[in-house]
């Protein structure tokens, strides 16, 4: 088994690993979160069997996407290609989410549990009553010249510098939204195709009915469509997300290697991806 940089030449092999795990993943979401970071593959006589991708984003790095085939787990596999990207990611503040299957590898590379990441998501949304946005407040869609300042919010809520992926949304994002209040702008939020459907996010604002007027803004005419959103528990948005038959089926936990940002005077209230954070 030897370990390769991750190219376009892999990406019909690792979207066949996620069909095979059952994961929501369209090749079209391989090669966009690709195309935004860097990847490693594990090969074993010119098959892929395992994977890990992870960005750079300034001081902070997330890493996800670690997947090893099922008839070659138990070898230490996830180990060694964890164990490379961290030498490659040396001097960064990390960040992943983990599944219970995945914690205790993770642990054990020093990655320690700081909360919880609710997974909510509808196969169908049906018609229901949304969050109305106060007279202080009005929503329009993002503009080009305005990306970097975007970026510089987005990273107040989590430490990550992303104008990569800020761009890529304005480019390919059905729906950019930005909210102001008394001109001022004050959080943004992205609807996109992914998976089975669509999802929410990044959700970055400042308070939970900032968030609600975002999110209902970008659910309005997506009744009887799949929409996934994954938000951190201590939010508190998703009791809301419950209520809007947004069940959650998800609860993997964030664990950081290094220094968690604390957030300042804004917090994401949606991941972009429990991957890419």
């Amino acid at each position: 088994m030897n370990i390769a940089t991750m190219n376009e030449h892999h990406l019909d092999a690792a979207y066949a690993l996620t069909q095979r795990l059952n994961w929501p993943h369209r090749r079209e979401d391989w090669q966009q979160a690709l195309a935004l970071g860097e990847g490693l593959a594990a090969m074993e006589n010119g098959e892929l069997i395992g994977t890990v991708l992870y960005w750079r984003w300034g001081d902070y790095a997330t890493l996800g996407l670690v997947i090893v085939a099922k008839k070659a787990q138990g070898k230490g596999i996830g180990t060694r290609l964890m164990q490379t990207a961290l030498a490659l990611l040396e001097g960064h503040q990390l960040r992943l989410h983990a599944t219970k299957m995945g914690k205790e590898l993770y642990e054990k590379l020093g990655f320690v549990v700081t909360g919880t990441i609710e997974q909510h998501q509808c196969g169908a949304l049906a018609p229901g009553e949304r969050a109305l946005s106060q007279a202080s407040q009005s929503l329009r869609p993002a503009r080009r010249e305005e990306l970097t300042a975007l970026s510089e919010l987005e990273a107040r809520a989590h430490g990550q510098h992303r104008p990569a992926l800020i761009a890529e949304l304005f480019a390919s994002a059905d729906r950019f939204l930005v909210l102001e209040e008394q001109d001022e702008t004050v959080g943004f939020a992205c609807l996109r195709r992914f998976g089975h459907g669509f999802a929410i996010g990044p959700i970055i604002c400042a308070n939970l009915q900032q968030a609600k007027v975002l999110v209902s803004e970008l659910l309005a005419g997506l009744e009887g469509t799949f929409v996934r959103i994954d938000t951190d528990s201590a939010c508190g948005l998703g009791e809301w997300l419950a209520a809007l038959g947004m069940a959650q089926v998800d609860e993997p936990v964030t664990m950081y290697k290094g220094i968690p940002w604390q957030p300042q005077d804004v917090r994401a209230f949606g991941l972009m991806s429990q991957a890419m954070a």
